[in-house]
């Protein structure tokens, strides 16, 4: 139901019985029976006046024009208000100065009873218009306690006081730093301004004059590094105030120690040509930018059991974060090289490790016996369970004094080399592709046209007696060098993958390729050589279909697998990954899970 209260002549409506806040139109859901009625209120005329006349009122906070009449309820109470300062209609300035019933200048009005007419006068004074000011522009200032940003405008009342305050040094909006220098007026900062009628006419316009400073931010990738500044101690960020053209020194340490095995390296300033600057006027920026470097722990078992080949070198094993290290290692005397552990593992030698944190890497040997064992030959990639090699694989072997010294065949000629370091490698009327020599090891491309079955290798280098070695050929005897991200980094306990993650697989022995590669040709980026047998990708006992198996680009005996880790993978538990081609199982590696 909708009720409408309208009030005769001489009341005004003063709320429904119950609830006198109610507007006279009131609209409610009748649920039953209920008791509704209006209340009215005796009215009396109530004349809102200014002086000088035609100023603006709030009449219960309502715009109101005088003379301004209203009908406002005996004992009923109001809000008066004035507009202050405020411009008449000839632009001239106005502030209220009081209240005809004596109250303030926003205050309560109870309508007393009566019927002659209440006459409330909101009394105005002239005002001085006020224009505060700083140079630059822009700067921050205090008017009666109030903070404000020049340029201010205001209008004060005659025979107030206001008390002005510059702060004594000040930032603009572009960072630069200003110290204050003195007021227009040549008053002391800060300065209470009395007001009179005189100034009504003028104005007042006051500004505070500034001086530039010279403020240095001092900043550092990564940041809360302790720096310092003409001698004093720096934590990073930290700021500086310096007169303009005065010399500032910074000072930034070499290294910063972090944990063990980390450090911060300093690399560049940024905003400097170098560690001494001169203070120009304004904000200036300086930062001075560190790199993460990771130490690399080279052992082996036991001590002293063979001679590191490290590339690049390192004065103190670090490296910066992200740096590839080719790590090889040669047998000592009586000593044959077994495989890697720690941070690297399998027996090819040497291995790439990616500095993406503190590594330590152990290189594990075997004593020989008095007598030699005789050469074998086997996956590059280390024990799988296949005995035997691929047609097309890289393949070492291994035995004692293969060679007279260590070499690694160049990867930027193409092909590789048939002769390395005087050593020679015949097979089946094939002279072998060489990647890598030593006494110990070498590691040479099978010939892609072998049928499986069994094979001699005649190992030739001058002035010693041919060596012949048995070669078994099968067509799929896989095996795995390493699991990587897709960004190239290998897949570690400190770079775990993650379930649905694509990843990628790099081994050697997968079987034929439609068509084979050249032997001792690098692969070209195109055509593709896809495998000629199907690939499967198992990671814990899951069967999984690569996205990708076929040779590897810009090298040599090379397969390339990519696939995609299921995404309901537990991460919790601990996994690993192998393939199977053609049905030929490869060697097992770890694959750490998040």
């Amino acid at each position: 139901m909708s009720l409408d209260a309208s009030p005769n002549a001489g009341y005004v409506f003063a709320g429904w019985g119950q609830n006198g806040s109610l507007a006279p139109v009131y609209t409610f859901v009748l649920n039953g029976g209920t008791t509704v009625y209006p209340q009215f209120s005796v009215a009396r005329v109530i004349q809102l006046m200014t002086v000088p006349d035609g100023l603006a009122l709030l009449a219960d906070r309502a715009t109101v024009f005088s003379p301004a009449t209203v009908e406002w309820g005996w004992n009923t109470t109001h809000t008066l208000g004035a507009v202050s300062p405020q411009a008449d209609k000839q632009g001239r300035w106005w502030m209220l100065r009081s209240w005809s019933d004596g109250g303030a200048a926003s205050h309560t009005y109870t309508v007393p009873p009566g019927d002659s007419v209440v006459i409330l006068t909101g009394q105005f004074v002239p005002a001085v218009a006020v224009q505060l000011l700083t140079d630059p522009s822009g700067l921050p200032l205090t008017v009666d306690g109030t903070g404000s940003v020049s340029p201010t405008n205001l209008a004060w009342a005659p025979g107030d006081s206001h008390t002005v305050t510059a702060p004594a040094t000040a930032t603009d909006a572009q960072g630069g730093p200003w110290v204050f220098r003195q007021w227009s007026n040549g008053a002391p900062n800060p300065q209470t301004i009395p007001v009179t009628d005189a100034q009504v006419a003028m104005g007042i316009r006051l500004t505070a004059s500034y001086d530039p400073l010279s403020r240095i931010r001092v900043e550092s990738v990564p940041s809360g590094l302790a720096l310092a500044v003409d001698g004093a101690a720096c934590h990073t960020p930290c700021e500086v105030s310096r007169p303009v053209g005065s010399t500032v020194q910074l000072s930034a340490p070499a290294s910063i120690g972090v944990s063990d095995g980390v450090r911060l390296d300093f690399s560049s300033w940024d905003g400097a040509a170098g560690p001494t600057v001169t203070a120009v006027a304004g904000y200036h920026k300086i930062t001075a930018y560190y790199q993460t470097s990771y130490r690399l722990a080279l052992a082996t078992s036991p001590a002293g059991a063979g001679i590191w080949r490290i590339s690049p070198a390192s004065a103190d094993g670090y490296y910066i974060a992200g740096s590839a290290v080719s790590i090889g290692i040669d047998a000592a005397s009586g000593m044959k090289f077994h495989g890697w552990s720690q941070d690297l593992s399998g027996a090819a030698n040497p291995q790439s490790l990616t500095m993406d944190g503190p590594h330590a890497v152990l290189a594990r040997f075997d004593k020989l016996p008095d007598t030699p064992p005789p050469p074998t030959i086997g996956n590059a990639a280390g024990d799988t369970p296949v005995n035997a090699v691929a047609p097309g694989s890289i393949a070492s072997l291994f035995g004692s004094a293969l060679a007279d010294r260590t070499a690694t065949a160049d990867p930027a000629v193409d092909p590789l080399p048939q002769t390395l370091a005087g050593v020679t490698l015949l097979c089946s009327g094939h002279l072998l592709p060489l990647l890598y020599v030593s006494p110990g090891q070498i590691n040479f491309q099978v010939p892609g046209d072998l049928q499986p079955g069994a094979y001699q290798i005649a190992l030739q280098r001058a002035g010693s007696p041919a060596i012949q070695v048995e070669l078994t050929v099968a067509r799929n005897a896989p095996g795995l060098f390493v699991v990587t991200h897709q960004d190239g980094t290998p897949v570690t306990v400190d770079s775990p993958a993650h379930a649905g993650e694509p990843l990628v697989l790099y081994g050697t022995g997968f079987g034929p390729y439609v068509p084979m590669p050249m032997d001792g040709f690098q692969v070209p980026p195109a055509p593709a050589f896809p495998l000629a047998d199907p690939v499967v990708v198992v990671v814990e006992g899951r069967n999984i279909s690569p996205d990708l198996a076929a040779a590897a680009t810009g090298v040599v005996g090379v397969t390339v697998v990519e696939f995609r880790i299921p995404a309901d993978l537990d991460a919790a538990a601990p996994a690993s990954v192998m393939v199977q081609s053609g049905g030929a199982a490869s060697n097992i590696l770890a694959l750490p899970l998040e």
